[in-house]
């Protein structure tokens, strides 16, 4: 406890007097804007409303990993300028990476350097929510040979608690599991996924999404020829068991295989909540560039029309980046691109809303979410709340952008009185948007922003009801029957006087819940008992204590977990 709460002082000295989510949207919540350039921002949700935020950062010289978590009201919980994860040797150019929250809230960040030698390969790390390193200071190296160039991983959380991490290995792809221990599941070389070796068939971007029974549903392109300037273009797709075997066609289905894009395109997976998959992917055939979409299901079922539903007619527009999102309640897919002239000189953000079986339901030509003009933009990103959707996207005029969100309903009509909104004001040199959304409909968007020197990392939150700063009303407990022990982050945090712990237990425990200050003492004894299987809720108030860092600690059984929490007077 002693150890735990040395280490734990070091964050939240550094984190104690950063501010809340900010009504600023000029502003917006800093993550890190220090020395040199802070890049490629990622941001996944933590089942307490909160986020991690992870990024590269050139501030020493060379590109270095570095990881923040923020609490429901937008806190730093780790040091100001976030954790260092890793400062291994990296190549000048950056690939892509990920990062993802287990079921632990526990953050799996997988990305690529050199430090076995000249060729990048993929190395991943767990970060729990007190910023300790649960696979090792220098986290697990994930490939079996240190001289082949391997890019791209992707981390996928499944639903049996562990994760799975694919990724470029060469002219191939490779998914290795792990288990909340860091030991690989697949034997200590990755499972190798080629392509039709007779015509030199390449494969790469390999992504995907968690399925039922602790499968995957991994997602790729194929092609011949140049990375630049591709032949013989499909996308791929298959189901993969808890134990790493194809479950789907031998040796994979294919969903496109009708025309071309560029090498560097990267196509994009979704879950449908329902343990199948939706997918988006742009492509040329004898026309415009176009974009397309396919749902399957999760016996491998495709459930729009073979080689997928284009998001419109034919014209003389180019459609590009789709972002997509499904709606579980109605059993429709929605999917939002950018649409161009024939000169690419006037742009706008079009979607379409497609029938349980692919049929488009609004205009052939697409919905106009905002019309063409000589504004371009990127970072599209789609969610869906309830029968709500939200687009996020990166307007840029010039060089200099701004961050846009709107809301609209199922007709396609535009709510938050109407308009689309501005989470980040300030006009300057925007990229790489991530959004995610709590269980109560506030959005938490991250972003990278230049209006200090080079990027820094931003983030801002939009309440449900289009608003910016403190949320509004409290966090919602899940009181579903738990599959696992957890301790969630106390809301509100900071508090005064009083603040909510909830936990949720797996199986019959005897259950202590402890308050302690920053010196170890215990202050409190919040629970003490035999408690059932479920999800529990405890206020703790106080009058007669000080300002200041406080620590609750949840022993149930075999699990144990402490957090922080900050009492402001």
């Amino acid at each position: 406890m002693k150890r735990y709460i040395l280490l734990a002082i070091l964050f939240v000295i550094a984190s104690a007097a950063s501010a809340q989510w900010t009504s600023n949207t000029s502003v917006n919540t800093k993550v890190c804007d220090t020395t040199g350039e802070q890049t490629l921002c990622k941001i996944a949700l933590t089942s307490d409303g909160g986020c991690y935020i992870g990024w590269f950062d050139q501030r020493s010289g060379s590109y270095a990993v570095y990881l923040q978590r923020l609490n429901p009201q937008g806190y730093l919980q780790f040091p100001a300028d976030g954790l260092l994860i890793s400062n291994n040797p990296q190549s000048s150019s950056l690939v892509d990476w990920s990062l993802a929250v287990d079921d632990s809230d526990c953050c799996v960040l997988a990305f690529t350097d050199t430090r076995a030698g000249s060729s990048i390969n993929p190395y991943a790390y767990r970060i729990n929510p007190a910023g300790q390193f649960l696979w090792g200071a220098n986290g697990i190296a994930l490939t079996d040979s240190s001289a082949v160039y391997q890019a791209n991983p992707k981390v996928i959380p499944t639903s049996d608690g562990n994760v799975v991490i694919a990724w470029q290995y060469n002219n191939n792809n490779a998914m290795q599991k792990l288990n909340k221990a860091g030991v690989k599941q697949w034997g200590s070389a990755p499972i190798k996924i080629y392509g039709n070796l007779s015509i030199g068939e390449k494969f790469n971007y390999p992504t995907g999404v968690a399925s039922d029974n602790g499968s995957v549903i991994l997602y790729w392109i194929g092609y011949t020829g140049s990375f630049i300037s591709p032949s013989n273009f499909k996308t791929y797709t298959q189901k993969y068991s808890s134990a790493g075997t194809g479950l789907w066609g031998n040796p994979q289905d294919t969903l496109f295989n009708l025309g071309q894009a560029q090498g560097t395109y990267q196509p994009s997976i979704y879950s449908d909540g329902n343990n199948g998959a939706i997918y988006v992917w742009q492509s040329y055939v004898a026309g415009p560039t176009n974009c397309y979409v396919q749902r399957k299901n999760s016996a491998g079922q495709i459930q729009f029309p073979v080689n997928g539903a284009t998001v419109g007619v034919v014209n003389s527009n180019l459609r590009f980046a789709p972002s997509a999102a499904y709606m579980p309640s109605t059993g429709e897919t929605y999917v939002f691109w950018q649409e161009k002239n024939s000169l690419q000189s006037m742009i706008g953000v079009y979607g379409q809303k497609f029938s349980s079986n692919g049929t488009r339901l609004w205009p052939d030509a697409g919905q106009v979410i905002k019309p063409m003009d000589g504004n371009s933009f990127n970072g599209l990103a789609t969610i869906i709340k309830d029968t709500s959707i939200y687009v996020y996207y990166n307007e840029i005029a010039s060089v200099n952008g701004t961050i846009k969100a709107c809301k609209m309903n199922r007709d396609g009509v535009l709510q938050w009185g109407g308009s689309i909104i501005t989470p980040a004001s300030a006009t300057s040199a925007k990229g790489r948007l991530g959004a995610v959304m709590t269980s109560t409909g506030m959005s938490i968007l991250a972003f990278t922003d230049s209006k200090v020197d080079a990027n820094g990392i931003y983030a801002q939150n939009i309440n449900p009801n289009g608003s910016f700063g403190p949320p509004t009303g409290i966090i919602p407990i899940n009181t579903t029957t738990p599959g696992t022990f957890s301790l969630n982050q106390n809301y509100p945090n900071p508090f005064n006087p009083s603040t909510e712990i909830s936990y949720s237990i797996k199986e019959n425990s005897f259950v202590t819940l402890k308050v302690y200050n920053i010196l170890g003492k215990e202050i409190a004894a919040l629970v003490n008992q035999n408690q059932k299987q479920g999800a529990y809720t405890v206020s703790f108030k106080t009058s007669n204590l000080s300002s200041g860092i406080y620590f609750y600690k949840l022993t149930a059984g075999s699990f144990v977990d402490t957090k922080t929490m900050m009492l402001i007077k």
